[in-house]
């Protein structure tokens, strides 16, 4: 992935601290035994919590008997192919700087190499999205599996240009994946007739689902470095993204962004109408700008914590970083997606200035786990709230337009530092 994976970083630290520049050597694998007890507490209330919603919601559901099945046998085939797909990206996350200081470059030259991918996600991004919405989603579904594939193949090469077409492979990948697939679950869902309530079920059980999925991809990721070398994990990667082609090619139908004959006639692309939409109706505007805003907040906080926390860390024991896990709560069902947003901005504001306030240990960590937790309310919120509000025949266009600032913002950030 092009950006440092917050759930196995918080969760599944390998043990050798290779993987994790922020980790310093006195890091014990012995603490992680710990970590894992409390992480098996959140874990089971974060199971208990679903639970007692889902049969919340399923005593209330008055939807024809018939419809539910087909939704479900719709949701877990799409869940499958997303969670594959994540599986792929999740086991490279920790090692793509361990793999780049194994060839010898310095950090100047890993951090051109990490650069480079946000670069090429936000200038390619938007080109490939309008493609996905004008050639087919299910298309490009299946591009991204070659392209990441190819990034994945490339890391084996220790000559630098060619590890950065990689990168560039890498950002467009990156770009398809956050908006190509949902944007063909959207249009499917629709197209079968669901109720649009529930889409926030399946966004919900995505985000829940991605990070268990984490965890797997953490502990499988470990245990392939340590018995067969760190290039392993980008291929094992590769595996995965071909058994999600190959569902996909089965299984999945085509569906393309909605035009009409007058739009082609009246527009020159189909970005210039993103553009034109985006402009003109202020709720995609907002939330566009709240997902750039909130996410480019979520990397700042992921590329920093790590060295903040140990600033302030006092014992010579290791972080309990499993502690920090607590993303996949999710949002009560019966409250506006518009004040969850509220209440979540609110929420993850406060707890990142709190630390900078009072920057103790104990109080960088309790609020650091806390705006991990408005980050799992987050995610199901904004594509909830997306779906509802993003046209169709844009869907993937204006997806890929979001993450524009966004990647200007790491970028700059990524300058800077």
């Amino acid at each position: 992935a092009l950006y440092p994976n917050i759930y196995l970083y918080m969760v599944v630290r390998p043990s050798d601290g290779t993987a994790i520049q922020f980790h310093s050597s006195r890091f014990c694998y012995s603490y992680w035994v710990i970590d894992l007890q409390t992480f098996y507490i959140l874990s089971s209330l974060c199971a208990l919590l679903t639970l007692l919603l889902r049969e919340k919601k399923s005593s209330n559901v008055s939807s024809d008997h018939g419809q539910i099945k087909d939704y479900k046998q719709f949701r877990l085939n799409y869940l499958i192919v997303y969670l594959l797909v994540m599986i792929g990206d999740w086991l490279q996350g920790p090692y793509v700087y361990a793999i780049y200081k194994s060839h010898g470059f310095d950090l100047n030259q890993q951090a051109i190499l990490f650069v480079t991918g946000f670069l090429s996600s936000g200038i390619f991004g938007t080109i490939v999205g309008s493609a996905a919405d004008k050639y087919g989603r299910k298309k490009f579904c299946l591009l991204f599996a070659l392209l990441y594939s190819a990034s994945c193949f490339i890391v084996l090469s220790k000559d630098f240009y060619i590890l950065l077409m990689g990168r560039i492979l890498s950002g467009i990948s990156t770009s398809l994946l956050f908006s190509v697939f949902e944007s063909w679950m959207v249009s499917e869902h629709f197209s079968r007739g669901f109720p649009p309530s529930l889409l926030s079920e399946t966004f919900s059980q995505a985000i829940y689902g991605n990070g268990l999925v984490a965890i797997f991809s953490g502990l499988l990721a470990n245990w392939l470095v340590k018995q067969f070398g760190v290039t392993t994990p980008f291929l094992a990667a590769i595996g995965f993204f071909a058994l999600a082609s190959l569902i996909i090619t089965f299984t999945w139908k085509e569906n393309y962004g909605g035009k009409s004959d007058k739009d082609d006639a009246t527009e020159a692309s189909s970005l210039s109408r993103a553009l034109k939409v985006i402009s003109n109706d202020s709720r995609v505007l907002a939330v566009g700008a709240v997902q750039s805003l909130f996410e480019a907040s979520m990397y700042t906080f992921v590329f920093f914590w790590g060295p903040f926390l140990e600033i302030h860390h006092k014992s010579e024991e290791g972080l309990p970083f499993g502690m920090i896990f607590a993303r996949n709560l999710s949002g009560p069902r019966n409250v506006p997606l518009s004040d969850i947003a509220q209440i979540t901005f609110l929420v993850a504001g406060v707890s990142l200035l709190i630390p900078l306030l009072y920057p103790n240990e104990t109080t960088l960590f309790c609020f650091f786990t806390l705006f991990e937790m408005t980050c799992g309310l987050y995610f199901p919120t904004i594509g909830t709230l997306r779906a509802k509000v993003v046209p169709e025949n844009l869907r993937a266009t204006i997806s890929n337009l979001f993450r524009v600032p966004l990647n200007m913002c790491v970028v700059s950030l990524l300058a800077s530092y």
